[in-house]
């Protein structure tokens, strides 16, 4: 690892809920644009997207509770209906009435809840790679390292995932999602709760999305699990989305291609 720099980037904390939840503050000025990564992600994750996001508004990128910084739940409440609630909370306590959303993975699913719940809230939505229900179950989980040898050994795995990402892009996302640990290694930044469960696959936001009357970017990954043919009825089901292809893409889009989901992130959030 050679040396690493985030220029211009703030951290923050909100209390929400009874936990304490981080994000960090990009720059740009006006409303807020809010970015939600997937399971075990982090605000790093979206340091390949954020800053060409600033001339839309202000940028903030949220770790949900039990990842990244923010506060591990007690009692492991990690359904997606906790994160919409701290994120509602959050935007309050941030003072912001109205705000974009991005959401990737989970992270859309959570913004999808809070959409259809409280639609004042949110101007545009884009949700990222998703599906807006299961086939598998919470326990149906990848297997993740535990940790890591070398910030190398975490740069490594993330390459596996992630591998049309540039290079500087991982050392940060391999940063970000690792503390000193035990032994001398390298522990990933979540509740362990999530090596072994996923909450996320008990979702079912189909009835939700007929509700979604914001502008509504939907994006798939051609390389990703997702399946296209889901993805275009969720965007048949939304009444005024569009949805966008990003060939050569894996799941976690603003990592893998954060160029390619700024080419047309950006210009729908730039639109009034």
């Amino acid at each position: 690892m050679g040396a690493t720099r985030t220029e211009g980037v703030r951290h923050g904390w909100v209390g929400a809920n009874g936990l304490r939840l981080h994000h960090l503050e990009y720059g740009g000025d006006g409303r807020l644009i809010v970015c939600l990564a997937g399971v075990t992600g982090h605000g790093w994750s979206w340091h390949g997207v954020a800053p060409a996001l600033l001339d839309a508004g202000r940028v903030l990128a949220f770790a949900l509770r039990g990842h990244g910084d923010s506060q591990w739940s007690s009692d492991a409440a990690y359904g997606s209906d906790d994160h919409a609630a701290d994120l509602v909370a959050r935007l309050d306590a941030l003072g912001a009435d109205e705000v974009d959303m991005v959401g990737s993975s989970w992270g859309a699913l959570i913004a999808i809840a809070v959409a259809a719940g409280a639609p004042e809230r949110v101007r545009r939505l884009a949700i990222v790679d998703v599906e807006a229900s299961f086939e598998q179950g919470e326990t149906d989980v990848f297997p993740r390292p535990h940790g890591y040898a070398t910030h190398d050994d975490a740069v490594a795995f993330e390459r596996q995932g992630n591998p049309h990402a540039p290079d500087a892009l991982l050392d940060v996302v391999a940063a970000g999602a690792t503390r000193p640990g035990p032994n001398g290694m390298l522990v990933p930044k979540h509740d362990p709760f999530f090596f072994e469960r996923w909450p996320f696959r008990n979702d079912d936001r189909w009835e939700q999305l007929p509700s979604l009357t914001m502008p509504t970017l939907l994006v798939h990954a051609e390389s990703s699990f997702v399946r296209c043919e889901v993805m275009q009825r969720m965007a048949e089901a939304i009444p005024n989305s569009q949805l966008v292809h990003l060939p050569d893409t894996t799941h976690v889009v603003p990592v893998d291609n954060p160029n390619g989901l700024v080419e047309h992130l950006a210009p729908f959030l730039m639109e009034h």
